[in-house]
């Protein structure tokens, strides 16, 4: 009896022992793997922040070549530097020349100091740096009338008529009240473009790159542990990437550049060249017929309250982004945001990459994989996740553009604009189109910081980094 116990009690024994070690070799794997975990969601994290800086800088880089050719179709400056001139007063003529058979020699007297009204006529009128000066409330927008020839049969000495000169001067103002409006509104909306165009490249290149990584790692996990194990078989461990693995020349010891080639990116990267050159074209189009709807009747001494300035902003919004019948459709445009920010036609694409010096002679123009990353852009582009960062977007640059020019108002966001004072719109003008110099030029950027901090942007980015099911052939 007391050898049965013995046993019984040594098998207790040995279970609970068994038992504890099976729990405990359980606990320790359960660490191991939340540690695991845990350093790969840091790893993750840690990518997805460096990739949304390296967006950031990206629009940082392209905003001079965008700059260059908005400033120069919209040069509101030379338009204000020719006003200027126009406003210029034609210097009197000079008094015609006595001749000595006319009459009797003059007596020589000594030489008078000018006189007060000769040196007020001498001094002329100053000049604004930036814009010319609006027009009061008494005067004509062209006035400035030559002055009186001297005598009957005295040549004139301006060289067009009044008439002309007030027609010019008009002509001048009113491409300044369109020309200030298309060029802040063009502005405004090909930094929305060129912020989610850059961010859905990057994002989705930034996915394929962390799936390599991981690629790679699952790789030599699987041979330490199978040299650990003493039992070796060379097995193809890796994650396939999104296409036909056109890229792939190595299955097994392929580098991480292998699997995307760095032909392939420089040619997908350069695809934002259509929008830089072509496409931000299309923007002002459309931005220029919206301007001209809604300003063209608006008289230079239009009284603005900040009220109404937002309501004419609002109206010329909805002209841009939504279609005639007012359904809400975004950017109503025949493609899209697609035509504007991507070429539609295979023509196009190899034009577009001839273009931006992306061919080589030894390599071919347009890989599997390069089609299947502009196919996949393309596909987001269409989305309606898509459509809703840009209104989102766009709301955040024209609030943005709104406070700036409440400042010049002198109106608060947070008080209520009661004692709303009106402006001159010529006196408003000057206001609008600082905004662009500020959106393009501007270290750092306002404007470019309210979109890519925006949290439906956000959102999207990690939807397309984080989007395993495409980045996989599974």
């Amino acid at each position: 009896m007391s050898s049965r116990a013995l046993a019984i009690t040594t098998g207790l024994i040995g279970g609970l022992y068994m038992f504890a070690q099976y729990a405990l070799a359980r606990f320790n794997d359960m660490q191991e793997r939340l540690l695991r975990d845990r350093v790969a969601r840091e790893n993750l994290r840690r990518r997805f922040l460096q990739n949304q800086e390296d967006c950031n800088f990206t629009i940082m880089a392209l905003l001079p070549t965008l700059a260059t050719q908005i400033f120069e179709e919209m040069d509101v400056e030379s338009i204000s530097h020719a006003l200027r001139e126009q406003n210029k007063k034609p210097e009197p003529a000079a008094p015609p020349a006595v001749s000595e058979q006319t009459g009797p020699k003059p007596e020589i007297v000594p030489d008078q100091p000018a006189s007060d009204e000769e040196k007020a006529s001498a001094a002329t009128h100053p000049q604004s740096t930036d814009m010319p000066q609006e027009p009061s409330h008494g005067e004509n927008l062209a006035t400035d009338a030559p002055p009186e020839p001297v005598s009957a049969e005295a040549e004139p000495t301006v060289p067009v008529n009044e008439e002309e000169r007030r027609a010019t001067k008009l002509r001048l103002w009113n491409e300044i009240k369109h020309t200030s409006f298309e060029r802040t509104f063009t502005t405004l909306y090909t930094l929305v473009f060129l912020s989610l165009q850059i961010h859905v490249q990057l994002n989705l290149l930034g996915r394929r790159s962390y799936m390599t990584a991981l690629e790679q790692q699952s790789k030599r996990d699987a041979l330490g542990k199978t040299q650990q194990d003493g039992n070796y078989v060379e097995e193809p461990h890796y994650i396939e990437l999104h296409g036909d693995g056109t890229d792939d020349t190595v299955r097994g010891d392929a580098s991480a550049d292998e699997r995307l080639s760095q032909d392939t990116e420089k040619k997908y990267l350069t695809s934002s060249y259509w929008f830089l050159h072509r496409g931000w074209r299309e923007v002002a189009a459309y931005v220029r017929r919206a301007v001209h709807e809604e300003v063209d009747g608006m008289p230079l001494k239009t009284m603005l309250t900040f009220s109404h300035f937002e309501a004419l902003v609002e109206r010329i919004r909805d002209r841009v982004e939504r279609c005639a019948d007012n359904t809400g459709v975004v950017w109503a445009a025949p493609n899209g945001f697609r035509g504007i920010l991507l070429p539609e036609s295979e023509r196009d694409e190899m034009q577009m990459l001839q273009d931006a010096g992306a061919l080589e002679s030894e390599n071919p123009a347009m890989t599997p994989s390069l089609r299947a990353l502009l196919d996949e852009t393309k596909d987001y582009i269409d989305s309606p996740d898509f459509a809703s960062v840009f209104a989102a977007s766009c709301h955040q640059v024209f609030s943005l553009f709104l406070h700036h020019i409440a400042s010049s108002y002198g109106v608060r966001a947070s008080e209520v604009r009661r004692t709303d004072k009106p402006l001159l719109l010529a006196k408003v003008l000057p206001l609008v189109s600082q905004q662009a110099q500020v959106a393009l030029n501007a270290t750092p950027n306002d404007y470019v910081t309210a979109i890519v901090e925006g949290r439906e942007l956000r959102a999207l980015s990690v939807l397309m980094y984080t989007a395993w099911d495409e980045g996989l052939g599974w």
